[in-house]
């Protein structure tokens, strides 16, 4: 049975089903080869920064990404920093880097590479500025293991 043409005309603008839209495959839209090149030609330079931790301290707030993975990106001058992990907030007060942390992260070889050596110039700088006997700062310096600054803060702040 065959509809009259009016019907037939309806029936062929009626609106189709909605068809599921192909995605494109491979991926990202351009290869990491060709960012890096396009980059390149605007002259931005990237290079991968070997990292830890990333640590962000705020007023408010210390934020801190362990094994994070971090690109520097360098531009007319600047540099950026992108880091990119999970982070975890503290408070300012909840989150202290006691020197013992920070030793622990140092490999051991690196420990016994960095015996102190005191000259008697550093001696007699810790002296002056902190208005201290000679003997009194080459103690103070080794207890600060050699650090001239640390050692003259340490002088003046004690009470």
């Amino acid at each position: 049975m065959k509809l009259p043409k009016e019907i037939q005309k309806k029936e062929s603008n009626k609106p189709k089903r909605p068809q599921a839209v192909k995605k494109p495959t491979g991926g990202q839209q351009f290869g990491s080869r060709q960012m890096r090149r396009r980059m390149q030609n605007q002259g931005i330079d990237m290079d991968q920064v070997d990292a830890q931790r990333v640590i962000i301290e705020g007023k408010e707030k210390t934020i801190v990404i362990e094994n994070p993975e971090v690109v520097l990106m360098k531009q007319a001058g600047q540099e950026i920093y992108q880091v990119i992990g999970t982070a975890e907030e503290y408070m300012p007060e909840e989150f202290k880097i006691s020197e013992s942390e920070m030793e622990e992260d140092i490999e051991p070889s690196e420990k016994s590479e960095q015996k102190t050596t005191i000259t008697e110039s550093d001696i007699m700088l810790v002296a002056t500025q902190g208005n201290v006997s000679p003997e009194e700062a080459e103690a103070i310096l080794l207890e600060c293991e050699g650090d001239i600054a640390k050692s003259i803060l340490y002088i003046k702040n004690r009470p």
